[in-house]
């Protein structure tokens, strides 16, 4: 399993229309690329904005790059002057760990009802 930890400076002013950007078309984006897990997006201080996808290997992560609607999707996001500084992706091996899914289930759907009321 692989980690593709993805960051951006957000354009202040414009941090709700790049949420709705993450939900409405990185999201669906992300469901039809092979080998895709999950997606987390992260906020950091400030106007920092992650994503943090979970991919099944290294060759799905690899082939992200050359998915059409991957491409469409990122120069879109390029275009839109919602970024506002250089990107940049890390890409880690999961070599071990203990997750439970019904917990992170939970408490994910909990921070999307409470995303939703902002």
């Amino acid at each position: 399993m692989i980690l593709r930890v993805w960051r951006v400076r957000i354009a202040p002013a414009r941090i709700e229309e790049y949420r709705r950007f993450e939900r409405e078309r990185c999201l669906s984006m992300f469901h039809k690329q092979p080998g895709f897990l999950g997606v987390m997006f992260l906020r950091e201080a400030g106007d920092l904005a992650s994503s943090l996808t979970v991919w099944e290997d290294a060759g799905t992560v690899d082939a992200i790059e050359s998915s059409p609607s991957y491409r469409r999707t990122a120069r879109e996001l390029a275009e839109s002057g919602l970024l506002a500084g250089e990107q940049s992706v890390e890409i880690l091996e999961v070599e071990g760990g203990d997750l439970r899914p019904e917990a992170l289930s939970a408490a994910l759907a909990r921070t999307r009802i409470a995303g939703s009321s902002s």
